[in-house]
């Protein structure tokens, strides 16, 4: 990877984002008609639905947030440390907060109105404000503005280190270590903090999922500018693509074949590694083929990618609400699967269509007001989350 290549836009890391929000859609689509006690669930609930959780969850987020690591380290070719903690506060904490206050709420109450069909709105809002306020899914933005705030603050006590600690940290990810490093780690944690902690996506008391994910972020950062790092995903893709694919075949077959009460503590701890294998080698093969073939501009990435906050703002939401219905409707079995994540990508895009509009008419607003008022005519710009 050439340094010019370094500078470039890299399409594969946009198509890789745009792709593991998708799951995000799909997933909590499933959670609908898996046997996991959710929001809103089918009255058939299906067993074999869980094996999407077991295959998307224990990478889709470490994916993203190592993602935005990536993306954050490349700002720094064109902006200052302090800018980029600046836009990324802007970027995420709005969105958070509106998301928290005015998207996660009717969630909660659609998912009341199955046993309290009389209950108002508003009604229930006032409790839930109160005294019933919950993340849901907004918990990710402020992690990773949580984890930009550390970076940030990192990267100015260590700037002259940190392109020796970027370089020994790739140097130590070659050959055999590309695997045995990082799933040791993930194993470590796995083991010994997730059964102690879990993941309660409560910030203050959190710590198997601010361990997990700050290093994911943190790594991120770290090798984006390395090619010894892309050059070694590169040899070794086929090898992360067969060890990812034989660990989930394993954990979905086990999963399948012996109920979780017959589980053994040794068993448990093995499958934990056998997790933490199938977590880090399929985000390692998506990097490496994402680099080989979809490091080219793809005009629906781009389309989707100024579009992913909105999508991610609003995509739990609109699939509780269109579930809703469809179990009013007594339509609300597997069958629906498929017709609630298409109806859930269709709305998603009319919001942010509608989003869209909604900012071009501020800009418009804003450049024949400023001149009057002395303020700059051009509003500040945004970025596409991540």
């Amino acid at each position: 990877m050439s340094a010019n290549t370094q500078n470039a836009r890299r399409h594969d890391i946009d198509a890789l984002r745009v792709m593991s929000f998708g799951t995000v859609i799909i997933y909590h689509a499933s959670l609908l008609y898996g046997t996991r006690n959710w929001l809103l669930n089918s009255d058939e609930p299906n067993r074999l639905v869980d094996l999407i959780h077991i295959g998307s969850h224990p990478w889709r987020m470490s994916l993203l947030f190592f993602i935005s690591g990536l993306v954050t380290a490349s700002l720094l070719n064109r902006r200052s440390v302090d800018d980029i903690r600046r836009s990324r506060t802007r970027q995420l904490i709005l969105p958070f907060l509106f998301g928290v206050l005015v998207v996660v709420p009717p969630q909660a109450y659609f998912s009341t109105l199955r046993v309290s069909p009389d209950l108002s709105y508003w009604d229930f809002l006032k409790t839930y404000l109160v005294s019933q306020l919950t993340l849901q899914h907004m918990w990710f933005l402020v992690y990773l503005w949580i984890y930009v705030f550390i970076w940030s603050i990192a990267l100015s006590r260590l700037q002259g280190r940190w392109p020796k600690i970027s370089a020994g940290f790739a140097a130590l990810l070659r050959g055999p270590n590309l695997f045995l490093v990082p799933i040791l780690f993930l194993s470590i944690l796995r083991i010994w903090l997730y059964p102690a902690f879990g993941e309660t996506q409560d910030i203050t008391r959190d710590v198997y999922a601010h361990c997990l994910y700050l290093s994911m972020f943190l790594a991120g950062a770290l090798l984006m500018n390395q090619p010894a790092f892309w050059q070694e995903i590169d040899r070794w893709r086929w090898v992360s693509f067969s060890l990812a694919l034989s660990s989930f075949l394993v954990l979905a077959i086990v999963f399948i074949a012996v109920p979780r009460e017959h589980l053994s503590e040794v068993l448990i701890a093995a499958l934990r590694v056998l997790r933490s294998t199938f977590q880090w080698c399929t985000i390692i093969a998506l990097l490496a083929f994402a680099a080989r073939f979809a490091n080219r501009p793809n005009p629906v990435v781009k389309y989707l990618n100024r579009s992913i906050m909105t999508y991610y703002v609003m995509h739990q939401t609109v699939i509780i609400i269109v579930a809703y219905y469809f179990a009013e409707a007594g339509m609300l079995d597997l069958w629906s699967f498929v017709p609630i994540v298409l109806l859930t990508a269709l709305i998603c895009a009319l919001l942010a269509e509608m989003k869209k509009f909604a900012s071009v008419a501020a800009g418009i607003v804003v450049s024949k007001l400023a001149p009057l008022r002395g303020m700059p005519s051009k509003p500040p710009s945004s970025e596409a989350i991540g």
